[in-house]
């Protein structure tokens, strides 16, 4: 099965391993994700729809990370943002709960990633269907989207 994400990265000459998985959907999380993968939850990604007034954020980080989303607002220069609820995902992200993937959003004000993923080569993130994950190169991603690396989640 080919997803929209696939195709985009296959346009662009993008390497990618597709990485196929089984989970009920009450069950879906990243880090059970991660664990069926055999990844370390560091390189595995969930992306987030964000909200400033009528503009939508993308943000990627590390399943086992939890966004700060005041932190996330003062590195996006805006006064707030919150997060685009699971109901309304398919509208204003394009994808449903479990297949968000930061490749293939349509009208968003930029893809940003926590810095964490600077710690890893390659990383995993949605296909863009539920059960599909991709592996790819960080550069060759972050460069295609034209993500920006950002300090954005709560730190330890």
């Amino acid at each position: 099965m080919k997803t929209n994400a696939m195709r985009q990265l296959d346009a662009a000459k993008i390497k990618y391993e597709y990485l196929e998985y089984k989970i009920a959907k009450e069950d879906f999380n990243g880090q059970a994700v991660s664990d069926l993968l055999h990844m370390d939850h560091k390189a595995c990604y969930k992306t987030l729809g964000l909200i400033h007034e009528h503009d939508l954020y993308i943000c990627c980080i590390a399943v086992d990370d939890e966004i700060d989303l005041k932190k996330c607002a003062k590195e996006l220069n805006v006064k707030n943002l919150e997060m685009v609820h699971v109901k309304d995902l398919l509208k204003v992200v394009g994808y449903e709960r479990g297949s968000v993937s930061p490749i293939g959003v349509k009208k968003n004000k930029g893809i940003y990633f926590d810095d964490e993923v600077l710690n890893h080569e390659e990383i995993e993130i949605s296909g863009g269907a539920f059960g599909v994950g991709l592996k790819v190169n960080r550069d060759e991603l972050l460069t295609y989207l034209k993500a920006t690396v950002k300090d954005i989640v709560i730190k330890a």
